[in-house]
């Protein structure tokens, strides 16, 4: 099997430089160690693969190969991976248990409660939702529990009701097209196990949504990037990449995550125009769509425009209302629909019954909950355009989002990883461009969710502000080539 990435593994661990919850003080080497056994228990790395090299582990991570060296070893000790002169560090099934193993040595390795959490750009709760969950009784919920309490396909009405919301968008639908998911994150995993076999091509837009490229990695897929820009696609290289027969085109036209850009009517009749020449099955993400800034109302799904047959729209209502909603699904023909269904039922037999029940009466608030939400993010935006020019670099270029709750910020001569590290070690949570890319490029963008308290925000800025100009004094001067990431390393 192949060797990791270091870019892979910087990916997925986050918030792993400040130890425990408990606050207990151990080696970075040791918390380096807690983090990637813990991607191992969880699978998240795969069995057999060989460990990214300790020097381009250090480089990904900003710091010491020493620390790298130290954590491997306590890995091997642990019996996590072994070890052979000339080769490196493979990853071998644990004798233990999973619960034993997360006792043994994993734990817990999450942001301490002192960190500010600039890593993920999800919405505090919608005041429709407390509203309707504050007017509740005890006669509501109770007329919940029918039944067995069972269903892969998802409750009846809350199917209709989708179906409903995508005639309503301009996409005719029936009910039997419709799989209640447990958020969209379930949809994508549900689609890259059903639809993707080890060794297909998938592509994807560069960048892209960094939780899908894991869906597609974990099936051990070829994936494929095609550029974005703010204007839309490279239309030239996206047909070379469909020349290629990819088995899945993974895209977002509304809200793209993460630039946020979202495709005018006149490209995505382009785009249809182009998919149809081609057999690739077609998955659009619709998760953010209700997050427009332009509009209050989304506009018509790209599948409108596919044939039926081969396109997937997924959708969710944890960004309208809430993220701890765990209610989304997946719109595509019956057969498709039955395929994924049979799979959900393997899965967890169902999403929740009660999350469900709620989310039927949500579709009926609708407007209101959009009016709000819109408001809101638009404020944000505003707010958090004026913060970085006043508080950020007079280089920092960024196009305004059509949508979403982010800003896709390049830094020219930034080296964003280490930046991001560097930030963790002050309890600042960033992401960098490369956690978003197959290429591993962008490695001078960041991703700054602005739906976050002013005073936060201009914390940010500064703090990141301030560690761009301590990497320009390292070099010489402020107007020096950006320096490597061993100059950012704090003592290890």
């Amino acid at each position: 099997m192949k060797r990791i990435s270091a870019a892979r593994v910087s990916r997925l661990i986050t918030g792993w430089q400040a130890g425990g919850p408990s606050g207990e003080r151990r080696s970075l080497a040791e918390r380096l160690c807690l983090a990637l056994g813990k991607l191992i228990a969880a699978r998240e790395l795969p069995v057999g693969a060989l460990m990214p090299s300790e020097r381009t582990l250090a480089e990904a991570l900003v710091v010491s190969r020493g620390t790298v060296v130290a954590a491997y070893v306590l890995l091997r000790d642990a019996r996590f991976v072994s070890s052979q002169q000339g080769s490196g560090y493979r990853i071998i099934a644990s004798s233990n248990s999973p619960g034993e193993v997360h006792n043994r040595l994993v734990g817990e390795v999450v942001a301490t409660p002192q960190d500010i959490d600039m890593s993920s750009g999800a919405l505090q709760s919608s005041p429709t939702l407390v509203d309707l969950l504050s007017g509740l009784q005890g006669a509501d919920l109770a007329s919940m529990v029918t039944g067995l309490g069972y269903d892969a396909y998802g409750l009846p009405q809350l199917r209709s009701a989708v179906a409903r919301y995508y005639t309503d968008l301009g996409l005719a639908t029936g009910s039997d097209q419709i799989l209640i998911t447990s958020g969209a994150q379930q949809a994508v995993w549900l689609l890259a196990n059903a639809l993707v076999d080890s060794s297909d091509l998938v592509l994807v837009e560069d960048p892209s949504y960094r939780g899908s490229m894991e869906a597609f990695r974990r099936r051990n897929a070829r994936l494929a990037a095609t550029p974005v820009t703010s204007g839309g696609f490279d239309w030239q290289a996206l047909e070379r990449h469909l020349r290629q027969h990819p088995t899945l085109f993974y895209l977002f036209a509304d809200g793209q995550n993460p630039t946020g850009r979202s495709l005018d009517q006149a490209a995505r009749e382009r785009l249809a125009a182009l998919l149809a020449r081609y057999p690739t099955f077609i998955v659009e993400d619709g998760s953010q769509c209700e997050l427009g800034l332009q509009s209050d109302v989304p506009p018509q799904p790209l599948a409108a425009l596919c044939d039926p047959e081969r396109v997937a729209t997924i959708g969710t209502l944890s960004k309208l209302f809430w993220g701890g909603l765990r209610v989304g699904w997946i719109r595509a023909s019956t057969a498709v629909t039955a395929r994924l269904a049979s799979m959900k039922a393997v899965n967890d037999l169902g999403s929740s019954r009660f999350d469900q029940r709620i989310a039927v009466e949500l579709f009926e608030r609708l407007p209101e909950a959009r009016v709000w939400r819109h408001g809101e993010i638009r404020n944000a935006l505003r707010a958090a355009e004026r913060i970085v020019r006043e508080h950020g670099g007079a280089d920092w270029q960024w196009h305004a989002p059509d949508g979403g709750t982010a800003m896709w910020i390049r830094i020219p001569g930034a080296h964003a990883v280490a930046l991001c590290q560097a930030a963790a070690r002050q309890g600042l949570l960033i992401s960098s461009g490369p956690a978003y890319s197959v290429t591993e490029g962008f490695g001078d963008c960041i991703r700054l969710p602005f739906v976050r308290p002013e005073s936060m925000l201009v914390y940010t800025v500064e703090l990141i502000a301030g560690l761009l100009a301590r990497q320009s004094a390292v070099a010489g001067d402020g107007h020096a080539p950006p320096v490597p990431p061993e100059a950012l390393r704090g003592k290890d």
